[in-house]
């Protein structure tokens, strides 16, 4: 299984566009996922896929283990002062159970998806609105 391969199943996961055919959705709701910049227009909420990352590791024999990570964004945006994250961790948490609703199979092999590592972003000017993002950190053993 490749980093590619792998972006590609969350990207049909989260769209709906895979054999579950369900897409991400809050409050009744489709959110958008990306695997890109979104378009200048897009409104939040919307989910970007980020670029997958490999990294070594190295046990306690020496012996390197690869790992991959991929990155979701969460991102929300409200008035000035009008916004919490309550939003984007509830959309996160409709992702990852999206993402768990069944098994996601990349050549043969289904990895298992475990609980992400949850970061809030420090919120920031978006527009002319306060974004407040969340992103949520997936690890896979050596694809």
């Amino acid at each position: 299984m490749t980093e590619i391969e792998l972006t590609k199943a969350f990207y049909e996961r989260l769209a709906g566009a895979d054999a579950h055919g369900k897409p991400l959705a809050w409050e009744g709701a489709e959110v958008p996922t990306y695997t890109g910049s979104p378009p200048a227009e897009a409104g939040a909420p919307l989910v970007v896929i980020g670029r997958p990352r490999a990294r070594g590791q190295e046990a306690l024999d020496g012996t390197r283990l690869d790992e991959v990570r991929i990155q979701l964004r969460v991102h929300t945006a409200f008035e000035e002062g009008k916004g919490d994250y309550l939003q984007a961790y509830e959309i996160a948490s409709a992702a990852h159970d999206l993402l768990k609703a069944a098994p996601i199979e990349i050549g043969g092999y289904a990895p298992r998806i475990t609980r992400p590592d949850k970061t809030p972003v420090p919120a920031y000017d978006k527009g002319g609105k306060e974004a407040l993002d969340l992103t949520l950190d997936y690890r896979f053993a050596s694809l």
